[in-house]
């Protein structure tokens, strides 16, 4: 359970970093390029030294290679999404749409696993579509377009999210056990591998300045790519999911706070009820009965 807490709360500076970076001509597309490239790197890296005979990326199936570039297909997408959206609503509001995912894995869970939910689900779905509801409803007409875009692009970081899960699980069962690391590497480089035709085509330059942009880009992806999801998938395999789905929660509850502290972010008063009444929603919503 402690890499789990360790990973939720250093993977919620992933969002800061990008902020910071903006001002130095970062943008969204290349602080996703530079998060998977630095991060895919260090796991490559970390390949080569384990013991594990299964964390090598030449002991992966073919099919493991396959579900590895769906999963990238959705990080990539993901990341897209969630950086555009931290660029235009910033950090909290950003990470918090985007963990709407856990509604959508349980809606799949529900329609294709034949799972059946309790009523702690129903009531947590409706008060966190309450809260968001609170959030977004008194911003929206005022707030101007670039808002309305964040908010759209962070609900469909919340589907890229859930489909990279979905994919990332399916992609480590095929592998076997002790799998991870060279699964997460696979992902990472066909990530960086996907995003560059994107940064190219948007006109962003792959090019980082020397100083602070190479300084927060170095930092984003050794924390983030690399020592975060190293912990989360380590912590996801020593702790049941409804306490997991719970542990996780810290990402989005920080980013807010960050968001409000680092950036000095305005937020009124429905704005807050319904930030916790969202957070409150998902919690109640990932619990068992």
């Amino acid at each position: 359970m402690l890499h789990l807490i360790l990973g939720a709360v250093i993977i919620s500076f992933s969002p800061v970093f990008v902020k910071l970076a903006a001002p130095y001509g970062v943008g969204g597309d290349a602080a996703a390029f530079h998060r998977v490239l630095i991060g895919g790197i260090g796991l490559f890296l970390a390949t080569l030294v384990s013991r594990e005979p299964r964390s090598r990326i030449s002991a992966m199936p073919r099919a493991g290679w396959w579900w590895s570039l769906v999963c990238a297909a959705f990080f990539a997408a993901d990341l897209v999404s969630w950086h555009l959206s931290i660029l235009y609503i910033g950090p909290g509001l950003a990470t918090l749409f985007g963990n709407f995912q856990v509604f959508i894995l349980a809606l799949w869970g529900i329609l294709f696993l034949k799972e059946k939910p309790g009523l702690r689900f129903f009531l947590g779905l409706g008060l966190a579509m309450a809260g968001l509801l609170a959030i977004v409803a008194p911003a929206w007409a005022i707030a101007g377009h670039d808002y309305q875009v964040g908010v759209i692009f962070g609900l469909m970081t919340g589907l890229f999210y859930a489909g990279f899960i979905l994919a990332l699980g399916r992609s480590m069962a095929v592998c076997g056990e002790g799998s991870q690391l060279a699964v997460m590497t696979v992902n990472s480089l066909m990530t960086v591998a996907l995003l560059l035709p994107v940064l190219l085509v948007r006109g962003e330059s792959p090019a980082l300045g020397l100083g602070m942009p190479l300084l927060l880009m170095a930092g984003y992806g050794i924390t983030s790519q690399l020592i975060g999801w190293t912990l989360i998938s380590r912590g996801l395999r020593e702790t049941r999911m409804s306490l997991a789905g719970l542990i996780l929660l810290l990402q989005p509850v920080l980013a807010y706070v960050w968001d409000l502290t680092l950036f000095a972010r305005p937020a009124g008063a429905a704005e807050l009820i319904g930030v916790a009444a969202t957070l409150a929603g998902i919690a109640l919503g990932v619990r068992r009965k």
